[in-house]
């Protein structure tokens, strides 16, 4: 009896211990500010826990979130993410996008990201007052980064445009008259004022700016029964109304949807090659 005790000590705790295992995500600020970035990681904490006890994957891993160490541009981050090193980003979804990894087709802004501001120099309103349509918008230059989705929708759409590959240099750019404007969506432009204000810039009075742009979990090719999982515990937080408790946390987020359910701009409508 004291050997069949033993025995099953030394089986049974090492199999727990191995089912908890570290899963590397950007640490909050590293691709957005933290304020909204945590967001990220507390959908992701809550998709797995609802998916900790489903049958079909029982015993579930443990996952506990790691950070990786460094901060680094997304386009570093999707390098990781195929090298293994980093195991889950988020980012808006383009095809080269969902060939090259696994996305989790389930749009984690809900689409508030999907309406643009124009962010231009304070006293230059008097420039877009008559813009009415795209071909109006046209006529000036847009600043965006280089390996933003948006620019491909962007340049897709006939927008003259000037590309930077560093985030805080194009407000400056924008400042110092190399553009025109940038097209920010509702729940990031306020932050960005707050940061970016004192060069003389300021969100345009009139118009919005619409193109279709989900924002995904996206995972190495290996990691698919991991992703099913995630897209499981969306499904199941959005259907008992935790992951609508916890979009509505975001105050950002939730004024951005509340500034779409009552529109007072002209809305021109960009479309997507993909």
């Amino acid at each position: 009896m004291r050997i069949f005790i033993i025995f099953l000590f030394i089986v049974c705790l090492p199999t727990q211990a191995a089912q908890q295992l570290p899963l590397v995500i950007p640490a909050p600020g590293s691709l957005e500010p933290e304020a909204t970035g945590i967001y990220y990681e507390k959908v992701l904490t809550l998709a797995l826990s609802k998916t900790a006890t489903l049958p079909e994957i029982t015993p579930a891993p443990v996952y506990k979130i790691t950070y990786h160490p460094h901060v680094v541009g997304r386009e570093r981050f999707r390098l990781l993410v195929k090298q293994g090193v980093v195991d889950v980003i988020w980012s808006s979804s383009n095809q080269q996008r969902e060939e090259e990894f696994i996305p989790v087709k389930f749009n984690l802004l809900r689409g508030i990201n999907e309406y643009r501001v124009l962010l231009i120099r304070a006293d230059e309103q008097h420039r877009f007052d008559q813009v009415k349509t795209l071909e109006d918008l046209r006529r000036f230059k847009i600043g965006s980064g280089i390996h933003w989705s948006d620019t491909q929708v962007y340049n897709f759409n006939g927008l003259p445009m000037v590309t930077s590959y560093a985030y805080d240099t194009m407000f400056r750019m924008l400042a110092a008259k190399r553009f025109d404007y940038m097209a920010r969506s509702l729940q990031e432009v306020g932050y960005e004022l707050k940061q970016y204000g004192k060069l003389g810039l300021t969100v345009e009075k009139n118009l919005l700016i619409h193109y279709p742009q989900p924002i995904y979990f996206f995972l190495n090719k290996k990691h698919q029964a991991l992703a099913t999982r995630i897209e499981q515990g969306l499904l199941l937080a959005q259907a008992d109304g935790s992951l609508d408790e916890l979009f509505a946390s975001i105050p950002g987020f939730k004024a951005a949807a509340e500034k779409i359910r009552h529109i007072d701009r002209r809305v021109i409508e960009l479309q997507r090659e993909d």
